[in-house]
């Protein structure tokens, strides 16, 4: 019988390991309840010339918890400039919460080396910035939670955010705000909406202020405590980038085939399909073939949700989705889309994907078409951490949609970067096997042993199954490079949707 690594691991950690918000736990830790947002901010006297009266207005000194958003993503301006004037303050150790880190939050390794960030709390991260997170700079280990494990624990009051800091395309004199508009439109501002909520203030920095009224509003006014002007919160050329495009290759398309086929033969190709993809080249790809297929056989799905492309947009315009339910948008097709289309909808981060929420968007996923750095033997997923050993990426609302799908499908090539990615143990455990049902890839198809009508259903409509070991061991065969080993101490920790430790690296 082959043993669950991941836990091994876990097991063979000093105890207690500690993370920005206290003591680890091994396993799952009951939900706590929600607690009640916070009252609403004071309406007089909002206005502020510059992120310096911010800090002086809120009293923001060492020891604070910033949180922002990420919705221009690698174009993001305002986390780099709030963190400037923070060293420039001779602050230290803030705990920083990002909803995600990017390469152009570069800057931020030289405050974390220097003691002005002493802690991080995201959801994903890429660039520069990671390998100060896994030095020893920080005071432990960084801390890697899902979009709906986020929202859990600010929810209930886990991580007390002091200033959540947004960056809005838009905003009236008395703080609501929107990316639904205005010069640089980013879309729903999804991850914000949670910390606004429940934060002890927030600041609104804004590309615009209207002395009008708002067409769409993200964070309401009451959860505002200070707007300020602030030209190009983010650059929209920087919202697409390479894990929001679809791949165009013919590998691709093959996966896609292979996908539709699968969604076809456990018969949830039919009306109603409600279907998420997530980032990543191939699982983007899925999308218009998907949609080819639907269109063929005649069936009308009811939802797409998640982070939304263009892609995503044309099979709703074209009638084959009702409707779209966006926390981020993806590109610029997408931003358009949830400006001026009734049906396409914003969605905060808690609405899609908190455990605490018992209609939590993803909870109603027909399929999840997923990506993957490494898929292991028990059909543990690796999004985080890549064969060089090196912090590539994050849970995101990876481990929330695979748990919530009626159908969680992994796309994946045998390797990248020269690394096999089909694995005996993955470096990292970002979703649990056991929320995992197929891998698709252009060399065959596996099915998770624990769903075996998944395989019934396959073979019967003449797809081809293969064992995790066959396309492990063609993937091994097609490597060029073997992965470096794990770190010994954990400098990173990943936390599962409910609160418990997932895994470590």
């Amino acid at each position: 019988m082959q043993t669950d690594n991941r836990q091994s691991r876990i097991a063979g950690l000093a105890w207690p390991q500690r993370t920005p918000l206290g003591v680890a736990h091994p396993a799952p830790v009951s939900s706590r309840a929600l607690i009640q947002p916070r009252a609403s901010a004071d309406q007089s006297d909002k206005q502020l010339a510059n992120l310096s009266a911010a800090f002086d207005r809120f009293d923001i000194g060492d020891g604070a918890v910033l949180s922002f958003h990420h919705h221009y993503r690698n174009g993001d301006q305002l986390m780099n400039a709030v963190l400037e004037e923070a060293a420039r303050r001779g602050l230290r150790g803030l705990t920083i919460a990002p909803s995600s880190l990017f390469p152009v939050h570069a800057p931020l390794a030289a405050h974390i080396n220097s003691g002005v960030i002493g802690d991080v709390i995201t959801d994903y991260a890429k660039g520069a910035v990671t390998d100060a997170m896994l030095s020893s700079a920080l005071r432990g280990p960084a801390l890697l939670q899902s979009h709906g494990g986020r929202a859990r624990a600010i929810s209930t009051g886990e991580l007390k955010i002091d200033v959540a800091f947004v960056g809005a395309s838009l905003a009236q004199a008395d703080g609501a705000c929107t990316g639904r508009g205005g010069a640089l439109p980013c879309g729903p501002l999804g991850y914000a909406m949670v910390d606004t909520a429940f934060a002890r203030r927030t600041v609104v920095c804004s590309h615009e202020i209207t002395v009008g009224t708002i067409p769409h509003t993200d964070i309401p006014a009451q959860q505002v405590d200070a707007v300020i002007p602030f030209p190009n919160p983010g650059e929209v050329s920087g919202i697409a980038s390479d894990t929001t495009l679809a791949s165009q290759t013919p590998q691709a398309r093959q996966i896609g085939d292979l996908v539709a086929q699968v969604i076809a033969a456990t018969g949830l190709m039919r009306d109603g399909l409600s279907l998420q993809t997530g980032a990543g080249g191939y699982s983007l790809s899925a999308v218009t073939v998907i949609g080819h297929a639907m269109a063929h056989a005649g069936v009308r799905g009811s939802f797409l949700s998640g982070g939304i492309t263009g892609s995503h947009v044309a099979l709703q315009q074209a009638g084959l989705f009702e409707r779209i339910h966006d926390v981020q948008c993806f590109d610029g097709g997408a931003v358009q889309s949830s400006i001026t289309n009734p049906d396409h909808l914003a969605m905060s981060a808690a609405q899609y994907a908190s455990p605490l929420m018992p209609d939590a968007v993803v909870n109603g996923l027909g399929v999840m078409i997923l990506g993957a750095v490494e898929v292991d033997s028990q059909f543990n997923v690796n999004v985080t951490i890549g064969g060089d050993g090196r912090l590539i990426g994050g849970p995101g609302g990876h481990p929330d949609a695979a748990q919530g799908a009626a159908l969680t499908i992994v796309t994946t090539g045998l390797t990248a970067g020269g690394f096999a990615k089909l694995v005996d143990h993955a470096r990292g455990v970002t979703t649990h096997g056991k929320s995992v049902d197929v891998i698709v890839t252009d060399q065959g198809i596996a099915v998770n042993p624990r769903r075996p009508d998944i395989a019934s259903d396959l073979r019967r409509a003449g797809i081809d199954v293969s064992t995790f070991a066959q396309l492990s061991e063609l993937a091994l065969d097609a490597a060029q490079r073997s992965r470096c080993e794990p770190a010994k101490v954990p400098r990173l920790l990943i936390e599962d949707r409910a609160g418990g430790l997932l895994d470590w690296a």
